[in-house]
């Protein structure tokens, strides 16, 4: 009974002080608010990489220019990244991996930047000079037309499928309606009318949406027939909509650049990638005087994202730390502060027969509770901005772990508790004697 006496004045205690109990915490609030959006951030950040990386296939082995350094168990040490040196490597390179037992397909590429020419609209784009099994490999969608063939590859055709975002460039779009006048009223009655007529009788009025696909538009003097269009992709570390993808043997022939940009090896099988790793190696080695790429798996791609996400996770721990140390030492303070204020208080309640304990439990109560609502705000803000986050942007979703909700809240007690013993023993020692003269 005595507890829950503590309890009740606590919460008498808290609420006849309601402002400045607020005030202090809001230091919780903004500690709890950060540790549960850090969380979320690094969360989300680590499960759509390593969903994209994971789409890929596992099968898959990137043939990239520059040479990653083992670690000392053997793995590439991605972490500390490549060797800075101009790519060597070629389509020869591509053919001679297509001849490796077990290998299912080679897919090269080929970038630069170019200028892209619609009549008076021009572009600046990425030029992906790449393979018909691209959307395949690479899991991409088309919203409309189609990807160019393998026939169409091998004929160097002039052909050309266009990002999202280069397609809407190209032909003017905005994302903001026509804009109508005054002048305009009549003919928006009309249509009005017209719409209303058409939906009785059945009739569509829609319109349609305006289209480069079978246009032709230009790069560096070069026609190109665009054949089809790449879907919207926005994603976390790659994307597609600035890209316009024209045929391997096509960029070879019409750009300056003759060395690819990297290659994907995809496996006949999971069971064989560590035979095709190797042997891919060896195949390309074959063609250079020293070893100037580097052939990595999925998994080793995988593996050294893991361990960024991991040192994520550790510097949102120290952030956490830091936070609510800072938090606790002010709600610690105007603890303190407060029952040197209720110095007279405290002295009336001793003389009325309150023991010492019922002190102590009312003022570590207060500052237990003081925490903890300060951090369930803190976690419901957080909540919140998580919400709003994931319905209006789509660069990667915020996830919020159960595990995480619980650890804040755990914490916060945790801190409640910390903190709120130094002024429960300093209000359960004081003197009633020499507190009822306290002024």
């Amino acid at each position: 009974m005595k507890i829950l006496s503590g309890f009740k004045m606590a919460l008498y205690g808290l609420w006849s002080n309601r402002t400045r109990v607020f005030a202090s915490m809001i230091g919780v609030i903004i500690g709890m608010f950060a540790v549960i959006v850090l969380s979320a951030i690094a969360i989300g950040v680590k499960d759509s990489l390593m969903k994209q990386m994971g789409n890929l296939g596992a099968e898959q082995i990137l043939v990239m220019p520059g040479r990653a350094l083992d670690t000392a168990n053997g793995q590439k040490d991605l972490l500390s990244g490549l060797t800075s040196i101009p790519s060597t490597l070629t389509i020869e390179d591509a053919k001679a991996v297509e001849k490796v037992p077990n290998v299912n397909y080679v897919m090269p590429e080929l970038e630069t930047i170019n200028w892209v020419q619609y009549e008076d609209k021009k572009v600046q784009s990425a030029l992906i000079g790449t393979s018909h099994q691209y959307t395949r490999m690479q899991h991409s969608k088309l919203e409309e037309g189609r990807f160019f063939t393998e026939e169409e590859q091998d004929a160097k055709a002039k052909v050309i499928v266009l990002g999202n975002n280069i397609h809407n460039a190209l032909l003017g779009k905005q994302d903001i309606p026509e804009e109508t006048n005054n002048t305009d009223s009549a003919d928006s009655q009309q249509s009005l009318w017209k719409k209303l007529l058409n939906l009785l009788t059945g009739d569509s009025v829609a319109a349609e949406e305006p289209s480069l696909v079978g246009k032709t538009i230009t790069i560096q003097d070069t026609p190109y027939k665009v054949i089809g269009v790449l879907a919207p992709n926005a994603a976390l570390g790659t994307s597609t909509d600035n890209n316009v993808m024209i045929p391997i043997e096509t960029a070879l022939e019409t750009t300056s650049m003759k060395n690819l940009t990297k290659m994907t090896v995809e496996a006949s099988s999971m069971d064989v990638v560590d035979e095709v790793d190797a042997a891919v190696f060896s195949a390309i080695k074959e063609n250079h005087s020293e070893i100037d790429f580097s052939v990595v798996k999925q998994d080793q791609m995988l593996g050294a994202l893991g361990k960024v996400t991991s040192i994520l996770q550790l510097m949102l721990v120290g952030i956490t730390v830091i936070a609510l140390l800072i938090s606790g030492t002010g709600i610690m303070n105007v603890m303190v502060m407060s029952v040197r204020e209720r110095t007279r208080e405290i002295g009336i309640r001793k003389a009325l027969g309150a023991t010492t304990f019922e002190i102590m439990i009312q003022f570590f109560f207060e500052t237990l509770l003081l925490c903890f609502i300060g951090g369930v705000i803190g976690i419901g803000l957080g909540y919140a901005f998580i919400e709003v986050w994931n319905n209006n942007i789509e660069l990667f979703a915020l996830v919020l772990p159960v595990w995480a909700v619980k650890l804040a809240l755990y914490t916060t007690l945790a801190c409640g508790c910390l903190f709120g013993i130094y002024p429960a023993l300093k209000a359960a020692r004081m003197n009633p004697s020499k507190a009822l003269r306290f002024e």
